[in-house]
């Protein structure tokens, strides 16, 4: 089988390249586009077109061209919000590239400043606190959104900064205006509160604020 490299382009950016390639034996012909990174077509060194390319050049087109639509696809998932490098790499799987292409795509994400994992983290924090939630749950959130070490560490700097106690005034007076005087509602509102990730001593505190300072209309 004869194949061969017969045409390449680049394309108005300068990033990608646009190459065919035609496969012949006999009377029977076939052609293939590839679309490649300009930096991975100058790593793997293929003569100028039109000229004769091996079995082996085509296997690492193949897998050239994957990469790039995987990465494609990495700018799509990354347009619709904000996502940890794991999160990343899992949604590229779901969306049927291999293990290794997906984590590649992110790892090229990342590297090249598409996805930052410290400032995504912490504005991902911003948003928790925001729905009013407590440290605990903005922490799960977190790790479940797949962020850990240095972005982890940026979010939780942030949330240092955050007074829970007073943000569980906030919600309190938001959803349920004051804390009930009967024990068994006061009870289930406090169980809520927990849920939202608060712990026991910032609902103290929150209640102790709640309670001295009344809302106009309150008994």
């Amino acid at each position: 089988m004869k194949i061969e490299l017969t045409s390449g382009a680049f394309s108005e950016s300068g990033k990608e390249v646009y190459l065919t390639v035609e496969m012949s034996e006999g009377e029977r012909r076939e052609k293939r586009s590839f679309t490649l990174l300009r930096a991975v077509f100058e790593e793997l060194g293929l003569p100028t077109p039109p000229s004769e390319i091996t079995r082996e050049n085509v296997c690492e087109l193949l897998a050239a061209d994957e990469q790039y639509r995987a990465i494609k696809k990495a700018f799509d998932i990354l347009a619709f919000g904000r996502n940890s490098v794991r999160t990343l790499t899992d949604k590229l799987r779901h969306r049927g590239f291999s293990d290794e292409v997906a984590a590649r795509a992110a790892e090229y994400m990342q590297k090249n400043g598409y996805l930052r994992e410290e400032s995504d983290a912490e504005r991902e924090a911003e948003c928790c606190v925001q729905k009013l939630w407590g440290k605990k749950r903005i922490m799960l959130h977190l790790h479940q959104k797949g962020y850990d070490g240095e972005a982890f560490e940026a979010a939780m700097a942030y949330l240092g900064e955050v007074d829970f106690a007073q943000l569980c005034v906030k919600l309190i007076r938001q959803k349920y205006r004051t804390l009930p005087k009967d024990e068994k509602e006061r009870q289930k509102v406090i169980a809520g509160l927990v849920r939202m990730g608060y712990t026991f001593s910032e609902i103290k505190d929150a209640a102790r604020v709640v309670e001295y300072y009344k809302l106009p209309g309150d008994i």
